[in-house]
């Protein structure tokens, strides 16, 4: 669980209505499933990252620039690569709480959960058998609204 700091906790109320009267309490954890939860992901991920441990600052900072909202997509060269990477991407996240559990990719390798078929990533679908990233567009269904050429 990630701790709210004591001067910021008020930003952070909620009433509980008990009896004749509301009670006041404050979060001390972080809230996800709220609006603010995207940002409150990424600040947690980041300031996690951002303190690791230097032993482990290179698979860190390649984890930085890999997170969409609660997606890691990061690419490295070699099956050796792909095992020592996961392992240590899931010791760092896991110092945050943080389960890494799911892990794709068009190579097989024992730490690799799916290697073939396809998948989706950011809303896209990858095929892992050919290595192709797909969109696929109905078409049909887009209409457009106004004449776009001149006469």
């Amino acid at each position: 669980m990630l701790s709210v700091a004591p001067k910021d906790r008020d930003y952070l109320r909620f009433y509980f209505p008990c009896n004749e009267k509301q009670l006041v309490y404050r979060h001390c954890r972080v809230v996800f499933g709220v609006s603010s939860s995207p940002y409150l992901l990424n600040a947690s991920i980041m300031h996690l990252l951002e303190n690791c441990s230097p032993e482990y600052k290179e698979v860190a900072q390649k984890l930085k620039s890999s997170f969409y909202v609660d997606n890691c997509v990061a690419g490295v060269f070699s099956v050796d690569e792909i095992e020592i990477f996961i392992e240590k991407a899931k010791l760092i996240m896991s110092k945050g709480c943080f389960n890494l559990r799911t892990f794709e990719s068009n190579v097989a390798s024992r730490s690799v959960d799916k290697h073939s078929g396809e998948t989706f990533i950011l809303g896209i679908i990858w095929d892992l058998d050919n290595d192709v990233l797909k969109c696929c567009t109905n078409f049909e269904s887009l209409t457009c609204e106004t004449k776009i050429t001149n006469d």
